[in-house]
């Protein structure tokens, strides 16, 4: 109780509401998106109370350059709200309103709040309950298999894909990004902080040995790809950065041996990966179904790129397409976010977007300064988006706005003022 006092500490009533479902989201999304929004309507309405009850106070603080580029942000669910004046398909295009209001929701949190008392310690704490909510999600589900194989005699692939899930089943792409994030800033915080208390190293490790067992049992070809290539970052920031060269090694040597062991144990993920890489490099097997839902994707966006087609009617008429060259690919969305926003709402739609991921860069070449989590929470975003239109889908909207606008006010509004040599990581 002491431990959660020191961080209710010195705030007001509202304050403490606010920021303790400030810390109930970050511990539900993992969880599930379900329970997850029922907090944020919570957070909508605290936010609503302050601002009457402070008569704009945030809005009167908001002078930061940084902070003002959350409204910049928001402009990306304007662009789609300006798209609901020509599409055609208007019940389809209301009801992905509501799914993407996240994409306004957060940044206008954000910007019109007076989150003075939110600080980098605080913030840190909110990141830890995503990190518990994580664990819940991992164990729990790892648990009821455990059960299920032992007591019931399930087979072992009650371990694996969208079996190991059933608690509060996740698309396997959507829970191998939250068990990447997972990665990212518990390898992190076990090796860029000076870290006493044994319980949180013991929290910190048991996080990231099951994040990495998670992304393998869920067998997403993606999340596994990410996974490989956000280790090649993280050793290389540990060696070249932290020039901590023996942890490295040894480290490493842990995390092959680790993944190898469970590659033997349930090899079915590796198996789906070097299948993909067979199937696309045998010119004569029939054509990977994501890479014709690329084609046509790419296809359909290059004939609506100046302002897309709205967005109700982006499933539309990619079914339209595939109809019309006789493809067999149902009702499937191109399956890359980058095409399905440019379908929707077109080339400025797409620069909108891709903002989210330039901008923080330039800050931080800006400030001769940058941060591995944020850059590496990016790339396992944009990765992703490749294989998968992740904002298409509470899952991945609700918990990208969430961590992206969290980052964002930590690394460049709290600690816009403090020197570069302090807050680089």
């Amino acid at each position: 109780m002491n431990y959660i006092k020191t961080y209710l500490d010195n705030l007001s009533i509202l304050q403490k509401i606010e920021y303790i479902i400030l810390f109930l989201l970050s511990f539900t999304i993992p969880i599930g998106w379900q329970l997850a929004s029922k907090v944020l309507i919570l957070l909508i309405a605290v936010m609503l109370v302050r601002c009457i009850a402070e008569k704009g106070r945030g809005l009167a603080l908001n002078r930061s350059t940084n902070k003002r580029l959350f409204l910049f942000f928001a402009a990306t669910y304007i662009m789609y709200a300006i798209s609901m004046l020509y599409t055609s398909n208007v019940s389809e295009g209301w009801q992905n309103m509501e799914k993407k209001l996240s994409f306004i929701i957060f940044p206008l949190f954000f910007f019109v709040s007076d989150l003075s008392y939110l600080s980098s310690k605080r913030i840190k704490a909110l990141f830890y309950a995503f990190l518990s909510g994580l664990l819940v999600f991992i164990v729990g589900n790892m648990l009821w298999a455990v059960y299920d194989f032992v007591i019931l005699d399930a087979p072992i692939k009650r371990f694996l894909g969208w079996e190991i899930t059933k608690i509060n089943y996740i698309h396997h792409t959507y829970i191998a990004m939250y068990a990447c994030f997972g990665i990212i800033y518990s390898f992190v915080e076990l090796f860029d902080t000076h870290l006493k208390s044994k319980g949180k190293i013991a929290f910190l490790l048991s996080t990231l040995v099951l994040s990495i067992l998670f992304v393998i049992l869920v067998e997403s070809r993606a999340g596994i790809l990410c996974m490989f290539l956000l280790f090649v970052c993280l050793f290389a920031w540990l060696f070249f950065v932290k020039k901590k060269r023996m942890i490295t090694m040894c480290v490493g040597t842990a995390f092959a041996v680790l993944v190898v062991v469970l590659f033997l144990m349930f090899p079915s993920g590796l198996n789906r990966i070097i299948k993909t890489h067979h199937d696309l490099a045998d010119t004569e097997q029939k054509e990977d179904i994501r890479i014709t839902l690329l084609k046509a994707g790419l296809s359909v966006a290059k004939e609506n790129c100046m302002f897309g087609v709205g967005v109700g009617d982006r499933c539309d008429v990619l079914i339209k397409y595939y109809e019309d060259n006789n493809l067999e690919c149902g009702e499937l969305n191109s399956h890359n976010q980058f095409i399905d926003t440019t379908i929707s709402i077109g080339i400025l739609g797409l620069l909108l977007l891709l903002g989210y991921f330039i901008l923080p860069i330039i800050l931080f070449v800006k400030g001769k300064r940058w941060d591995i989590v944020m850059l590496l929470f990016l790339f396992s975003i944009a990765f992703n988006a490749v294989f998968e239109a992740v904002f298409e889908s509470q899952t991945g909207i609700l918990y990208f706005n969430f961590i992206f606008c969290l980052l964002f006010y930590d690394r460049f509004v709290v600690c816009n003022s403090l020197p570069a040599a302090k807050t680089a990581k």
